[in-house]
Order: C-alpha cells, then structure tokens, then sequence
C-alpha cells in the first residue's frame, strides 16, 4: 500500500461492526479511483506518442493521413472564405540600397517554409532611358503555406526586409494578403499584362532594364 494511500485511510477500524468497516474501506475508493484516472491520462498520453510516431500499425497510419487532409481541406476552406489564400508584396528598397541586395533578399525570403509557390519580377519608375533604374522595386505573388496565418506572415515579411527598407510604411513595403481571384490579375500584371497612361513607355524601359542587369522578366512558379 502506498504511503499516500495510508495517510487517505488512516486508523483502521477499531471495532468489527461491519457499517464501521465499510466506511473505513470506502475512504481507499478515493484513492484508487484517482489512480485509476491517472493511469488512464497516462496511457492516453503515451498512446497518442506512439500514433504521432506510427507505431500503431497500418490502420492508424491510414488515420492519421486522413486527418492531416481533412485539416488541410479545412484551411484551405477557410482561405478562400476570407480570401488570404495568396500574398502580393511590393518593396522599394531605401536609397542606399543596391539592386544586388535587394535580389538576394528577395530570393532568399521566396524560397522560406511560409510558401508554396512564388513569382517575382524586378522594374523600375523611369519612363525613359535617362533616367533608367530610378526607383527600381521588386513586385511578389505568393502562395501561401496554410499552416502560417496571414498575421505570422506580415510579421515574418517585415523582419526579412526591416534590414533594406521601412517595414512599417505600407506606401513603401506593401503587404496584401488576397484571395485567388485578384492573384490571377496581379499574375498578369506580373506577366505584362498593363494598361495605362504611360504604362507602355515604361514596359519597353524594364525591359532594357532587365537585359543590362541580367535580370530575368519573370522568376519563378506557374500559378495558374
């Protein structure tokens, strides 16, 4: 008998009479019943480690596919209820800021677990060749990683670039969490596909742009 158990029960009776007995019997229900309970939470415990490690035979590893595809179908419900499905991110790097750096902050933060699927492109402001370069900025579509929430995104955004520009200016680092609809339109945007005053000038110019710096016109997945 354990200690514990001992101090629940106390004396034991000091007579025979048998209500007495019982009494004395009925305080190590309470114990027992509590080790019954802690054993049973322990087993569950140790039962669901070895399900999360498939130790359980092939069953339960058919069970534990289903679910993880029942949650992905879940989030991926609830993206497109709230439309956050995708992210478009537009960066103008600070002035002191090379074209170097920004690429390889752009490639890096593409290629990070928050994502299925990216597209980039590089351009730039200026009209004509004079001026070819000025305000040159980077343009994002990203599919998102359901198991990151939009919030956790904008943050982890925020902390790749607060090294190049100001995080906590939206006119300079643009974060838009959308839905499929309106990545379709900023996937052509992304592929050429603008209309506008003066947008044809500056096309021919990102083009010229990206050839002297050996930039590609488009980086990345198919999305649609």
């Amino acid at each position: 008998m354990s200690k514990l158990r001992k101090l629940i029960m106390g004396q034991g009776p000091t007579s025979t009479d048998l209500g007495e007995v019982r009494a004395w019997l009925d305080k190590g229900k309470v114990y027992d019943e509590a080790l019954h309970q802690f054993t049973k939470k322990k087993l569950e415990s140790i039962i669901k480690m070895e399900y999360e490690a498939e130790l359980l035979g092939q069953q339960m590893k058919d069970i534990k596919e289903y679910e993880k595809d029942i949650k992905m179908t879940l989030k991926e419900n609830i993206a497109k209820e709230h439309n956050n499905g995708y992210c478009f991110i537009t960066i103008n790097p600070s002035p002191e800021v090379s074209l170097t750096q920004l690429e390889e902050k752009v490639k890096k933060f593409v290629n990070r677990n928050m994502f299925e699927k990216y597209r980039y492109v590089f351009e730039q402001r200026s009209p004509t060749e004079e001026n070819m370069g000025h305000g040159f900025h980077a343009h994002i579509l990203l599919k998102r990683n359901l198991n990151y929430k939009p919030s956790k995104i904008s943050l982890n955004t925020k902390n790749s670039f607060k090294g190049i520009t100001k995080v906590d200016n939206p006119q300079i680092l643009n974060i838009q969490h959308i839905g499929e609809e309106f990545a379709k339109d900023k996937d052509e945007y992304m592929n050429g596909v603008k209309t506008g005053e003066g947008k044809e000038a500056k096309q021919a110019i990102d083009k010229i742009f990206r050839k002297k710096n050996n930039l590609e016109s488009v980086y990345g997945d198919n999305f649609f």
